[in-house]
């Protein structure tokens, strides 16, 4: 089953959304979206904040 994670449901007010196979793929993917699109440090506050909201697809 493919994971999924809308970028809106961690905060911020972006209709991005992350879809891979594996969760380790959609925190990979969400990571390179954070940093390229919003600025922010990949933190382990901000992995542990973005593994909470991923949803079976």
């Amino acid at each position: 089953m493919a994971k999924v994670l809308r970028c809106r449901d961690v905060g911020p007010d972006c209709d991005a959304v992350v879809r891979a196979e594996t969760e380790d793929e959609v925190l990979k993917q969400a990571g390179e979206h954070a940093q390229s699109v919003h600025g922010l440090e990949v933190t382990a506050e901000l992995v542990e904040a973005v593994r909470k909201v991923i949803k079976d697809e």
